[in-house]
């Protein structure tokens, strides 16, 4: 009987909340419904629209999702948040910056890479692929945080409501005074205009 309220809970939560977490794994954020692959698989309509109608949600929020994706598989992901978006909503999306500087970073997150999970990376993103890949399924891209070709750093301020990224300049514990930037995330944001 327990075990049914929990499901039964858990189906509303995820088919009404208007903020979802996509590929969780272990993030939880206030105001968030939380969920993770193969519950949620992004890159099919399909099975995104068994709980959820178009335009019914107001943000989308990934750390460290799209770079488990192939190209052809972050597109679908990319077009999937613009369908089930509203007008007016966002997409958060962090990954690993394949313009960061250093050498042993690009080792770490690189697919088949030495760092955890980068075994099953598919992708190495900048700046300019992924915002090519949202900007192809329809939405505007605001750049947060990510390194440029010449290797020079941009950050522009954020706020956490509209998710919180744990990999990033001001959240990251590598991050120290003598190494500020060690360790990184390329982070966008990216906007369906309301029409």
């Amino acid at each position: 009987m327990i075990s049914n309220y929990y499901h039964f809970r858990h189906l509303y939560q995820l088919r009404h909340s208007k903020k979802i977490i996509i590929g969780s794994s272990d993030t939880f954020q206030d105001g968030w419904k939380s969920t993770d692959f193969p519950e949620i698989d992004i890159t099919s309509e399909t099975q995104c629209g068994k709980d959820w109608k178009k335009g019914s949600k107001l943000a989308f929020f990934a750390e460290h999702v799209w770079e488990h994706l192939e190209e052809d598989d972050a597109l679908k992901g990319a077009r999937n948040c613009f369908n089930f978006l509203q007008n007016g909503g966002r997409v958060r999306i962090a990954v690993p910056d394949g313009n960061h500087p250093d050498p042993s970073y690009i080792e770490y997150v690189k697919p088949d890479g030495n760092g955890a999970g980068a075994d099953d990376h598919k992708c190495l993103f900048t700046i300019e692929v992924l915002s090519q890949v949202f900007e192809k399924a329809g939405l505007r891209i605001n750049p947060l945080e990510y390194w440029d070709k010449k290797g020079n750093f941009q950050k522009k301020e954020w706020n956490a409501e509209w998710g919180k990224v744990r990999r990033s300049v001001n959240n990251d514990e590598r991050n120290t005074v003598e190494k500020p930037y060690r360790y990184t995330s390329l982070i966008i944001d990216c906007h369906k205009d309301s029409k």
